[in-house]
């Protein structure tokens, strides 16, 4: 893990925009086939080749929690994956036995789109534990103040992850560091207004102090982006 004043430093030495990626979003490049959504996958191409350029063009940054669900979650994402493919092959078959027009049948070496997908979404920094981070990350639990929410207190990881984003945002900002930051995050029952995209009511005194920006997928984040002009 890397701690928040050496990833200041890094941003420093190669401005660029910064993305706060949650594990939704690491896995919804992975099950993109099963959840229709290719655009997550082209932009996270785009996106990829951007942080490999020397130098870097966008900065990934993820939340130790983050990691936590990643190695949790993966495989069954990649199993979801492996299914969709195989669906396809499936749907080719049995429009030949109904007489329908053929489907080709998709090449052998499309199962490796899992392992190229779980490569796609590795490629981040993680933020080492932040002590006034942990501090309002136990604060919103306590007070059950988004993404914490009732019953229960579910949230407590969402509300570690969203502090770091903001601690490293607002001691990025302390540093003269005027570019984009966003952090990105498709569960949005957690972080926005109810029926919306748009970010809760209870996290805007949190994000727009430090200019931190809010998008719900990939292809959000990078609208945002092209918006205010990022060459990739």
């Amino acid at each position: 893990m890397t701690l928040i004043a050496d990833i200041v430093a890094t941003v420093a030495a190669t401005p660029a925009p910064v993305l706060f990626l949650d594990s939704c979003i690491l896995l919804d490049i992975v099950r993109a086939t099963i959840r229709n959504k290719p655009g997550e996958v082209k932009f996270a191409r785009l996106f990829l080749t951007a942080v490999l350029k020397a130098p870097k063009t966008i900065h990934f940054l993820i939340a130790s929690p983050v990691q936590t669900e990643w190695k949790t979650h993966i495989v069954e994402r990649e199993n979801e994956c492996t299914m969709a493919i195989n669906a396809c092959d499936a749907v080719s078959e049995i429009c030949g036995h109904l007489g329908l027009p053929a489907v080709p049948v998709l090449p052998a070496d499309v199962l490796d789109m899992t392992k190229k997908l779980r490569e796609m979404s590795a490629a981040c920094l993680t933020i080492d534990h932040n002590a006034a981070a942990l501090g309002r990350a136990v604060d919103r639990i306590v007070a059950c103040t988004h993404p914490v929410k009732q019953p229960h207190s579910k949230g407590a990881k969402d509300a570690v992850i969203l502090e770091h984003a903001v601690e490293t945002t607002a001691q990025l900002r302390a540093s003269g560091f005027n570019g984009i930051c966003v952090f990105v995050r498709s569960n949005t029952a957690d972080f926005a207004d109810p029926g919306s995209t748009n970010l809760h009511a209870q996290l805007v005194s949190a994000f727009n102090p430090v200019n931190l920006q809010y998008a719900v997928s990939l292809t959000h984040a990078e609208s945002i982006l092209t918006a205010a002009g990022w060459v990739p």
